[in-house]
């Protein structure tokens, strides 16, 4: 027994320290600060490696092997990816999106750096892709396996990848706002207490800490005039055609794949193709390589080179170089190139309405360049929100923030009028792998099968009579008895007592064995990793509410439909109150 100290009972101390333990919320709290520093320090370190690795190329421009470091880069990433990393492939965002849904949000700690490490080969050597994709992936990654260190529950596990994408884009554009907003619009789906104030944590002391790096640089920065009424006219013809470039940029990208697919399966030769493309254009426009912010800062700033023709063509050979980067395998995001598009499609759209409305009427060609890119942001990922706080907050054209958001809603709702899909959740859709929160088919995914399983049965051999199978029935409330072979073990069927209660109770079959008389050898099997959707189909299909589970060719029991109706009814309420963090 321990004794009181100074005059504190050891039920007053146990209750004092219990008092100052840190709690759940106060764990995740901290997680979520050092996930924000950590995708900082990531979207810092690809930032400045890309920089250098830009200049390196740049400066050897003249030599004459240079169109074929894109095909090299981007087989090399490839390479790396698929045989030393092990990763699946893809353009990254989507596949996080995915694992959220399905995997209970479990990524692999080795996606940390590989992400990082692939886009740099790719984008560094010319490739036309994003930084904001691989430092997504690296930033959720964090969240995920520091929350499996720390053995925080799945919702937890949840709301820290949301924090690392959070940190991730609002470190790398100085966006903290959008960040937050990216998270939880386009990674998580969902909108509640317990996510947003973690993820607005993770997203400050992400932009902090980059500003504390690289200083509280605004990436594209310009006096913009306020834009007036003849503006938001042009403004809703401008989203028009945002939405069909966006269609048509987007198809591009596909139809590139497929034509890659058809050529070959293997996907570095795929990659090489895509980056010796991208190398030949970059002979004759150098400018359509890279990440391309030289040709944003060229567009806002009104210094593109004179005439509709060569802005029409940097238009058409950026899309180029981007669909041919992407759509052959090449690792990168998409937010850059859409940026980098629809700021030449501004640009370009003001120089040709100008032909027929006076200059005088109109705001300056930089003006325009942001409603480009809110118009190809916001058709492509089809996130509006998103899209307006990431050009308002990358351009501080805040003074045109009416007429960004009639474009960027305009621009997304046209655009999924044509691609119900965005171009991060198309192929999730297709393959079935997108699952948003709340709806039917994420909570069927959350419930855990094995837990449902009946696995404490009795159960009968093949050649049981009638008679003796009857003695089992009578000391168990089972309504399906499995038949096991007592020598292999192996599962021959089951019983359905209700459906062959007169079989059973027929007194010329007594002395008959149980497998002639009642078994049910068509059921159908389920998989031990079965989802319970697809469960109840099975159920649905062939009429019965209680299979049999295998594992490994092996039986372990019985699930029932009212099992899983029940698990969905308590996963349904267990929704409300995971809504609060305090």
């Amino acid at each position: 027994m321990f004794k009181s100290v100074n005059g504190i009972s050891p039920a007053e101390l146990k209750h004092f320290l219990h008092k100052r333990a840190p709690s759940r919320n106060a764990m995740l709290i901290l997680a979520a600060i050092v996930i924000g520093a950590g995708s900082a320090l990531a979207s810092v370190g690809l930032h400045k490696a890309l920089e250098f690795l830009t200049m390196l190329r740049k400066t050897n421009a003249h030599q004459w092997w240079m169109f074929l470091l894109p095909a090299v880069g981007a087989a090399t990433a490839v390479i790396l990816s698929r045989n030393v990393f092990k990763e699946s492939g893809g353009h990254g965002v989507g596949e996080v999106i995915a694992k959220v849904g399905l995997k209970q949000g479990i990524l692999r700690p080795i996606s940390i750096i590989s992400a990082l490490l692939t886009s740099l080969l790719t984008i560094a050597s010319g490739g036309s892709a994003g930084p904001e994709a691989p430092v997504v992936v690296s930033g959720s990654a964090m969240g995920s396996n520091l929350s499996r260190l720390c053995r925080m529950s799945g919702q937890s596990r949840m709301t820290l990848i949301g924090c690392g994408a959070a940190g991730s884009i609002s470190a790398i554009f100085n966006a903290p706002v959008t960040g937050m907003i990216f998270a939880v619009e386009i990674i998580l789906g969902e909108w509640t207490p317990y996510h947003l104030i973690p993820i607005a944590i993770s997203s400050v002391v992400a932009t902090q800490t980059s500003r504390l790096l690289e200083g509280n640089v605004i990436p594209f920065i310009d006096k913009f005039p306020p834009m007036g009424v003849t503006d938001l006219g042009t403004s809703i013809v401008l989203a028009l055609l945002a939405a069909i470039l966006s269609v048509f940029f987007v198809r591009s990208i596909r139809h590139v794949g497929s034509a890659c697919s058809s050529f070959t399966s293997k996907p570095w030769i795929k990659a090489a193709a895509g980056g010796l493309a991208v190398g030949l254009i970059g002979i004759f426009h150098p400018l359509a390589l890279g990440e391309g912010y030289t040709s944003i800062k060229m567009a806002i700033h009104e210094t593109l080179p004179a005439g509709i023709g060569v802005i029409a063509l940097m238009v058409i050979l950026r899309i180029a170089t981007t669909s041919f980067t992407l759509g052959s395998g090449g690792l990168g995001g998409i937010f850059a190139p859409c940026l980098v598009i629809g700021s030449l499609f501004g640009a370009l759209y003001y120089r040709i309405i100008s032909q027929f409305i006076p200059q005088s009427i109109l705001t300056g060609e930089g003006s325009y360049a942001l409603l480009g890119m809110a118009g190809l942001v916001s058709g492509v990922m089809q996130a509006p929100l998103t899209s307006v706080f990431l050009v308002l907050e990358i351009t501080h054209g805040y003074q045109d923030v009416m007429h960004i958001m009639t474009v960027t809603f305009l621009s997304s709702m046209l655009t999924h009028a044509f691609e119900p899909s965005s171009f991060y959740f198309k192929d999730l859709v297709e393959k079935g792998l997108l699952l948003r929160p709340k709806t039917d088919e994420k909570i069927l995914a959350d419930i855990d099968i094995e837990q449902l399983v009946n696995q404490d049965l009795a159960h009968a051999s093949p050649q049981m009579t009638v008679t003796e199978f009857l003695k089992i029935l009578s000391s168990t409330s089972q309504t399906h008895i499995p038949i096991i072979d007592s020598e292999t073990k192996e599962f021959k069927g089951m019983v359905d007592v209700i459906s062959a209660r007169s079989a059973i109770l027929d007194p010329k079959q007594q002395q008959s064995n149980i497998s002639e008389v009642a078994i049910d050898r068509n059921a159908p099997i389920i998989d031990n990793n079965m989802g319970a959707a697809e469960i109840l189909e099975i159920m649905n299909r062939s009429g019965k509410r209680t299979l049999p589970v295998m594992k490994d060719n092996s039986f372990t029991g019985f699930i029932s439909k009212e099992d899983i109706l029940a698990a969905y009814r308590g996963e349904m309420k267990s929704y409300s109150k995971r809504d609060n963090l305090f």
